[in-house]
């Protein structure tokens, strides 16, 4: 099997949710992570997922995962929240219940991560075979990175997330932070895209960059303790109403953009 080293300077990303930041900044991501995927039983893992749209994919899978689980561990509150939110829109509910579930509710982020060193990259075998792992970064940009020790916290230079919303933003279907959440929703989309149809990445993104004129999530901050403090100190993450809101709009514009691809979300 030939080698491929992605060089010191390259830049990656990995797809997760927002209740892993913390224990990743800790601790690094681990040299041998599971995929995420939308199983119940992960493959075992060996070394880190890394890509451009597949950790869209990636962020995708672990985040209805999480919000599935979520949802069936507390039917009953969850429930009465979003009939709640249908009677009352654009207020937010009083159910100081909702405080414990609220910490559990992880939105999805894309980390973009800087190599400090050439690291050895295998090939994503989802698009190509195992000894293909030039084109299988250079075509699909995706791929396992092979490191002793992982990636260190210090690698992580920035990520990025989601616009998040207020209980204002959706008294309106047409408000402008809504219509920017949606249009963040379909980058997620756009990996289930090439992950399911095998849509070459080039194009999807040269497509979402003309459209929207970006190719990231549109809200990005610094990776380390003060700019983490911060984002979870922003009123969407703090107030659990608020959070939980988020995470049931982000869900639901998921669900609908995937349906119009033809793509389940289980």
């Amino acid at each position: 099997m030939s080698e491929f080293k992605l060089a010191a300077g390259s830049h990656v990303k990995f797809g997760c949710i927002s209740t892993q930041l913390y224990p990743i900044l800790r601790n690094g991501l681990a040299a041998n992570m599971p995929r995420q995927n939308f199983q119940e039983e992960e493959p075992a893992a060996h070394g880190i997922m890394v890509g451009e749209l597949m950790a869209y994919f990636a962020a995708c899978a672990a985040f209805c995962k999480a919000t599935s689980k979520l949802h069936h561990e507390h039917q009953q509150v969850l429930g009465e929240f979003v009939n709640a939110l249908q009677s009352q829109l654009g207020e937010k509910p009083q159910m100081p219940e909702l405080e414990n579930i609220a910490v559990g509710a992880g939105l999805p982020v894309i980390l973009e991560i800087e190599l400090e060193e050439d690291c050895v990259l295998m090939a994503d075998t989802h698009f190509v075979s195992d000894n293909e792992a030039e084109k299988s970064w250079k075509l699909w940009r995706s791929g396992s990175l092979l490191r002793d020790g992982g990636i260190p916290a210090t690698w992580i230079k920035k990520f990025y997330f989601p616009r998040l919303l207020d209980y204002r933003d959706v008294a309106s279907s047409r408000s402008p932070r809504s219509l920017e959440q949606t249009t963040d929703t379909a980058l997620m989309v756009g990996g289930l895209m090439q992950s399911w149809h095998k849509d070459t990445p080039a194009d999807l993104l040269h497509a979402f960059r003309k459209q929207y004129g970006r190719i990231n999530f549109s809200q990005h901050s610094s990776f380390d303790e003060t700019f983490l403090e911060r984002f979870f100190n922003l009123n969407p993450m703090l107030d659990p109403a608020t959070r939980l809101l988020n995470q049931m709009t982000i869900w639901q514009d998921m669900d609908a953009l995937a349906k119009k691809q033809q793509i389940p979300l289980a």
